[in-house]
This record gives C-alpha cells, sequence and structure tokens, in this order.
C-alpha cells in the first residue's frame, strides 16, 4: 500500500508525494523537504492534523525555521473532565521547576532517576527525563493512579512537551484557528 500526500494553498495542490510510509507521521518531513528543493520557496507555517504530530517533526520545522500548526494528538481528550480529573496524568500533577520533583495526589514526590535515549529510524534521537514517587507501597490512591507493581514512574519528554505547547498556543491563536478553517475548507 502507498501513502499519498498533498499540500493545499488557496484551494490549489502545490505539492504532492507518495510514498510507502505507512502512518502520516513519517511522511511529513520527506514531504516538507521535497516540497523545499523543488518549489521556489518555503512556507513559513505548517498546518496539519494530529496525525503528523511528533517530536521529531515539531523539532524539524522549529529548525527549518518554521512555525508549526500542529492539532495535538490529545487536543479533545484534554479538555475533557475525565482527562483532568485523572490522578496518574502528569498534566495534573504539580512540578516543582526549582527542585525537579512531581507532586502526586497524595502528596508524595515522583524524583528525578535520569534520562532515556530513544533513536527513530530515521536517526532522529529524543529523550525522556525518568521520575519515580519516593513510596507507593501504602498510598490509597494507588489503584487510580498506576498498574505498576512498584513505585508510579512517570517519563517525561521535555522538548517534546515544549513544542507541542507551542504548537497548541499557534493553533488556538486567532489566526490559527483561522489556519485551520481553511485546512478543514480545502
Amino acid at each position: 500500500a502507498y501513502n499519498v500526500q498533498h499540500g493545499v494553498d488557496a484551494e490549489y495542490i502545490t505539492w504532492l508525494t507518495v510514498g510507502n510510509q505507512p502512518t502520516d507521521t513519517t511522511t511529513l518531513i520527506p514531504f516538507l523537504k521535497g516540497m523545499e528543493e523543488n518549489l521556489n520557496f518555503k512556507y513559513l507555517k505548517i498546518v496539519a492534523d494530529a496525525g503528523y504530530e511528533s517530536e521529531e517533526n515539531y523539532s524539524f520545522i522549529e529548525d527549518n525555521n518554521q512555525i508549526a500548526f500542529i492539532k495535538p494528538a490529545n487536543y479533545e481528550i484534554s479538555k475533557t473532565k475525565k482527562f483532568k480529573s485523572d490522578i496518574s496524568k502528569r498534566e495534573n500533577m504539580i512540578f516543582n521547576v526549582e527542585d525537579n520533583y512531581y507532586i502526586c495526589s497524595a502528596g508524595k514526590r515522583l524524583f528525578y532517576k535520569g534520562e532515556q535515549k530513544k533513536k527513530s529510524a530515521s536517526g532522529y534521537e529524543s529523550s525522556k527525563s525518568i521520575y519515580e514517587c519516593e513510596d507507593c507501597s501504602k498510598c490509597e490512591y494507588k489503584s487510580r493512579c498506576t498498574r505498576a507493581k512498584g513505585n508510579k514512574q512517570l517519563h517525561v519528554a521535555r522538548n517534546f512537551i515544549r513544542l507541542r505547547e507551542k504548537s497548541l498556543e499557534n493553533i488556538t491563536s486567532e489566526k490559527g484557528i483561522i489556519l485551520r478553517m481553511n485546512r478543514s475548507i480545502q
């Protein structure tokens, strides 16, 4: 099977690629590189749906001096009451920036334990910070917070979070709302 991607500007298809990548996530960078190599200009604003969201894509766009208007994959669910009340989510914990630890619903600290590096098939290296709770053994919230036999762990991709937040700010701006609306229409 093949994955067909097309870019649209003012209702005209401006670029088209066909590739054997199984997901949209892995098509964005080759698509943008192809456009740049073959067109006489470079688009400043990259508008895409949640299927294109990845740290690698965000980083490429930022490094290429472009602006990401990519809808976060968790955009809709993050607005729900269920998400906002889920005590297992990093987003619902307090983060102490100065001393680099999280505080869970039970008031326990999740301390920094180290970094975990990962390389994508294309060679992009990402990093996650690992945090672990000081002691979950007698916690009344444990069953709602983690399925781990030991202590709760958080794997936090700081760069991805930073880039996602920047893109979220972009798509919820006045200009971003217009761009997403136009994308849907086209």
